[in-house]
């Protein structure tokens, strides 16, 4: 039997998208700890726009902030996509590798209007960097942004109006943001099929989920951007290295709230266990999948699937409320 979804090891709860005061939030980073701790979450990702600041302060026995920030890659650098709505726009979230990293790569200061007053004084730069966009500018710039030891992530495709013939030239890329709580509520984001698209064409790269919470709406309001979706790290212990390693090695799912405790296979057999679902799917890198449906009221927790996959399979799971789970893809 093939594990690939270790049920054994602790899971811990993380948003890897979060704006705040620094940027264009309206939290501190103190209050976002508290309201994320509150509702079960172990780590956050602190990822202000376009500079890094070093929340680790914050870090705990009971909580981990993760070091990065958000860059943006424009068609027009000096327009606003709230101006220019047809405008495509490339944003990455870096997720540093040691927490106390904190030269921004590829600093550009056209995107200055994003430094707040708590930000001035605090922002380091490695020297003008010009973003081009395009594949060619974006690929130069995540093998710049990696060998600073950083953790990319491609957001929010469809926020960003791109397509299979921008985002299938990226390389590098270590994660692609299927879930956006955010952009969720605008509408604009349903990103799966990105994902599915980008393994076809031989990527080798994860999906996450994350909030992109800005805290701009009332907590009671259906526009509050937090706690919409996740991922759960699989890791020995809750350290910033372990956190990053399971990161790095794609050790983690993806949820808007079903939870998923194991996956196994052998042979063609795949077993699937996870928090009460209304439907469980294995799919295949073709037209190949299998779903088990719950019958009868009674919500499946374990289940087992015969999926010819000799290129692996990747599962998702929905719950009652239509709230889904994603693994990673798992080659043989």
């Amino acid at each position: 039997m093939k594990v690939y979804l270790n049920g054994e090891k602790n899971q811990y709860k993380a948003n890897l998208h979060c704006h705040t005061v620094f940027s264009d939030g309206k939290l501190t980073p103190e209050e976002i700890k508290e309201s994320y701790l509150k509702r079960g979450y172990s780590a956050v990702a602190f990822t202000d726009h376009e500079h890094i600041i070093d929340q680790s302060h914050l870090t705990d026995e009971g909580f981990v902030a993760i070091t990065g920030c958000e860059l943006a890659i424009k068609e027009f650098p000096e327009g606003s996509t709230l101006t220019h709505p047809h405008m495509k726009a490339t944003h990455l979230c870096l997720y540093s590798k040691d927490p106390h990293n904190t030269l921004t790569p590829c600093y550009n200061s056209v995107y200055d209007h994003f430094i707040t007053p708590p930000a001035e004084g605090k922002v380091r730069g490695d020297g003008e960097y010009e973003r081009r966009y395009g594949a060619e500018g974006i690929n130069e710039m995540v093998k710049r942004i990696k060998e600073q030891g950083f953790l990319v992530c491609y957001n929010h495709p469809t926020w960003s109006l791109e397509d299979a013939t921008d985002y299938l030239g990226y390389e590098g890329l270590d994660f692609v943001e299927i879930l956006n709580t955010g952009a969720l509520i605008d509408g604009l984001n349903d990103d799966e099929a990105v994902f599915a698209q980008m393994l076809r064409h031989g990527k080798k790269i994860f999906c996450t989920g994350a909030d992109d919470n800005h805290n701009r709406a009332r907590p009671d309001s259906p526009l509050y951007d937090s706690f919409g979706a996740h991922v759960m790290l699989l890791a020995n212990s809750l350290t910033y290295e372990s956190l990053i390693s399971a990161l790095e090695k794609g050790e983690f799912y993806t949820s808007e709230g079903p939870e998923i405790y194991s996956v196994s296979s052998e042979g063609d057999a795949v077993t699937v266990k996870c928090s009460p679902a209304e439907k469980i799917t294995v799919l295949s890198l073709g037209r190949r999948s299998k779903t088990v449906y719950a019958e009868n009221g009674k919500p499946l927790t374990e289940v087992t699937v015969r999926l010819a996959a000799p290129d692996g399979f990747r599962v998702r799971v929905e719950d009652k409320a239509g709230k889904r789970a994603f693994t990673q893809f798992f080659r043989p």
